[in-house]
């Protein structure tokens, strides 16, 4: 597939960033719990990093067209790297947060260069099949990424370093690369008010993934470590992107068949089955089934964004997918900057099963509002949709990676 080796240094590249990233979200809780920090600090800290997630996704096209895709880059690789070793030396929940931010601008950044890159060299006719591959790749390196501090504690070093190392060398090759980068992306509003009277479902969908996924994943690891002792941490993390990635296309294949709809109901109703198991049963049963329960609860819980980004693009026209899809990311930014706050209070005042009965909650309220939106709205004959291609919230830039439609192509 010609089109797989033109884009193949910018997989490898994102692929080293998620080893990275996966290594650091088991990290970071560890380490803040080393410090004696609250887990409501720990929640302070997530959304600190959505934050700065949300801020380097809007300003990405600018800075593209200003300097270019592999400066951007670079640059960016180098903030995070220089953050990611900072880390070692934070001792106080400002201090943390104000790394996490300068951390998730540039990590947001990094994926608006490599993605936006990727969009303008794959032709319309192989986008679907060389997603498929580079989202494959991406879980694999969140679910393994993890395993890399496995042999550290919380206050170590050497987890740190470790991602610095990853986020240094995802600069290789990129900047090696022979491939010459395609012009700066355009910026264009989001219009969230005309995102919600187009798809509702997508937009309610969206913000949830957000406000549910964002914390489970940040405080997962201190769950896990509470409960079954710090080693646990990484299997258990991992355990929910292995879930992901086990169910993600045949959910997605679903979908393309049936109502959307009901596919992100079902996806949510697993999940909050899960998370109830995981709330009352934790510490009760062995670590091995807690770890199937919470690989359960990512297998429905991180696989219905994409979906729900399909739904979109089954009611917006064509032209304005690229814009859909950036503002239903602005609006899971938004979720997952409040899950973590919500939950990490919520973990203080009744415990580390805190988690999973928020999500739990969270979960039902979306299945339930999935099945209403679908006696107010008819569904889109099949005839109609847009194929599933697989998605989750990375950069802005990845709004035209699945659905968009580049001058010239149609």
């Amino acid at each position: 597939m010609h089109s797989l080796r033109t884009v193949s240094v910018l997989i490898a590249a994102v692929v080293i960033v998620q080893l990275a990233q996966s290594a650091l979200a088991v990290h970071i809780p560890l380490a803040m719990s080393a410090d004696a920090l609250p887990v409501y600090a720990l929640g302070l800290v997530a959304a600190a990093y959505s934050s700065g997630f949300m801020a380097g996704a809007w300003v990405g096209p600018r800075l593209l067209a200003r300097v270019g895709h592999i400066r951007v880059f670079a640059a960016s690789a180098a903030i995070a790297a220089a953050g990611a070793l900072a880390l070692h030396w934070a001792d106080l929940t400002t201090v943390w947060m104000l790394v996490r931010v300068a951390m998730g601008w540039s990590i947001a950044l990094m994926f608006a260069a490599s993605e936006s890159w990727m969009n303008a060299a794959l032709p319309r006719a192989e986008r679907g099949s060389v997603i498929g591959v580079y989202m494959v790749c991406t879980k694999a390196a969140l679910a393994a990424g993890a395993f890399l501090i496995v042999p550290y504690a919380g206050a170590d070093p050497e987890p740190v370093m470790i991602a610095a190392a990853f986020l240094a060398l995802a600069m290789v090759p990129v900047c090696f690369t022979t491939v010459v980068p395609p012009p700066a992306p355009k910026a264009e509003p989001l219009a969230l008010r005309a995102l919600f009277e187009t798809a509702p479902a997508a937009v309610v969908a969206c913000f949830l993934a957000g406000l549910i996924n964002g914390g489970v994943l940040a405080l997962a690891p201190i769950f896990a470590a509470q409960i079954y002792g710090p080693a646990t941490a990484t299997s258990f993390y991992a355990a929910a992107w292995i879930g992901s990635l086990l169910l993600q296309w045949p959910v997605g294949k679903l979908s393309d068949v049936i109502d959307r709809r009901l596919v992100i109901a079902a996806c949510a109703g697993l999940a909050a089955l899960a998370a109830a198991g995981l709330a009352y049963a934790a510490g009760r049963v062995p670590f091995w089934a807690a770890a199937g329960l919470y690989a359960l609860w990512g297998a429905g819980a991180l696989s219905y964004y994409g979906v729900a980004v399909a739904h979109m693009a089954d009611r917006a026209s064509q032209g304005a997918m690229a814009r859909a899809t950036s503002g239903l990311l602005f609006i899971w930014a938004s979720g997952s900057i409040l899950g973590p706050l919500a939950q990490g209070v919520i973990v203080d005042f009744i415990g580390p099963g805190g988690i999973f009965l928020f999500a739990g909650a969270m979960l039902a309220v979306l299945a339930i509002a999935m099945l209403w939106r679908r006696t107010a709205r008819e569904p889109t004959p099949r005839a109609q949709k847009e194929l599933f291609q697989d998605k989750h919230a990375t950069s802005v830039a990845a709004a035209e990676l699945s659905y968009g439609e580049r001058k010239g192509e149609a």
